[in-house]
């Protein structure tokens, strides 16, 4: 098996719920939803061809497949870290460098200030270095605790624990809609009672901002993450959407373009949405640059005004 990025994501993941004792505890850790970490362990077992764990009346606990394959992410994600720490080493730390994470398509949103706050740091700082880095949500946190990225911008629900670990600054709100094309079944129809009986037969896709089910009635059937099609962001989400294949749960600001044309159209947009509260997120424990705290208190004012 030659291990991607998603591997080690879930490998992540997987590492959590086993130290925590259980997707409930991992919650904490993680900033993620239940039902999302059950998604994630899901997936993992799936690409591993092994059940990692039990879960249900009696209890959480590991597999004896699970213990070994906890023992061997242990070390692979410790070697992987300490060979990070040293190439960080290796590069020296600038004091006027800022790294920042985001997830994909927010810069397409015009209420976004991230840009805004680069430009009044530029203009407060000489020979200033940026780096900003586009990565999955979990992978920011990971970047973020890892001493890689200095501020992550983020979107969710933060119905679960938000991490002890983090500090967290809300931003502004994101609206998700369910969107297809003209061509697909939901699309044929204005009827909202006949869409919702056309998406229960349909594939959903949805962003990785999404940590919940929209609805619980509505079961939202999602690809497998492989390393020829992805579903967690936002871009390939779209794609699958303008060919006809997915309904998909895009933000309403980045359909707009598409639904002007006539190349997607709203789905039921009274009854399914959901609002992803997108975050600034700094380490706690962490004394930050003076950039990095620049930025931090010019977004902390931009979202006062």
């Amino acid at each position: 098996m030659r291990l991607s990025d998603i591997d080690l994501r879930l490998l992540r993941v997987f590492k959590a719920v086993a130290e925590t004792g259980g997707f409930v505890k991992a919650q904490g850790q993680l900033g993620i939803s239940q039902p999302a970490i059950s998604a994630h362990i899901a997936n993992l077992e799936q690409r591993l061809n092994v059940r990692l764990c039990n879960r249900g009346r009696q209890g959480f606990s590991l597999t004896a497949a699970g213990n070994e394959v906890l023992e061997e992410t242990n070390k692979l994600l410790s070697h992987l870290d300490s060979y990070a720490s040293k190439l960080n080493e290796i590069g020296g730390r600038a004091k006027q460098l800022l790294r920042i994470g985001v997830v994909d398509c927010l810069v397409t949103d015009d209420a976004n200030p991230v840009s805004r706050g680069i430009e009044a740091i530029n203009a407060a700082f000489d020979q200033l270095r940026i780096r900003i880095g586009v990565y999955d949500y979990l992978d920011n946190l990971t970047e973020l605790r890892a001493g890689r990225l200095d501020i992550v911008v983020v979107g969710t629900t933060w119905e679960a624990q938000v991490p002890e670990d983090l500090e967290t600054l809300h931003l502004y709100d994101e609206t998700s809609g369910l969107f297809c094309s003209p061509q697909h079944p939901c699309g044929q129809t204005t009827d909202a009672d006949t869409q919702e009986a056309h998406l229960k037969s349909s594939k959903i896709s949805a962003h990785s901002f999404l940590n919940n089910p929209i609805d619980e009635s509505l079961e939202i059937h999602l690809l497998e993450e492989n390393a020829e099609v992805s579903q967690g962001n936002i871009e390939s989400t779209t794609y699958l959407t303008l060919a006809g294949t997915h309904v998909g749960l895009i933000p309403k600001h980045y359909a707009d373009r598409w639904v002007r044309t006539g190349k997607l159209v709203p789905v039921a947009p009274d009854r399914y949405q959901v609002v992803s509260q997108i975050h600034a997120v700094r380490l706690r424990s962490k004394t930050p640059n003076d950039v990095a705290d620049h930025i931090w208190k010019h977004l902390k004012m931009q979202r006062k005004a």
